[in-house]
């Protein structure tokens, strides 16, 4: 829960466009923190580590775009501010 808190306050009062995909990455990070304590509290043993898998190409996925989408930006504008 506050792994996920910082990354919505970096979200939402960040101005920088890698501070927003950073604070992303966090809550993503949350997320697989998450599956596995209920995957360990519930008793299972593969479907977390399964998830946790996709959850981790998910965010490869999304840094690599992101990061094109970055680069693009800063050429059009010369800057990394949003807004």
């Amino acid at each position: 829960m506050i792994l996920t808190s910082i990354g919505l306050y970096g979200i939402f009062k960040s101005r920088n466009i890698i501070r927003i995909l950073l604070s992303s990455e966090i809550i993503l990070n949350s997320s697989i923190l998450f599956v596995f304590s209920a995957g360990s509290a519930l008793g299972f043993t593969y479907t977390p580590i399964l998830f946790s898998i996709f959850v981790i190409g998910m965010a490869l996925t999304e840094v690599i775009v992101a990061f094109a989408a970055i680069i693009l930006y800063y050429r059009l504008r010369g800057k990394l501010e949003v807004g």
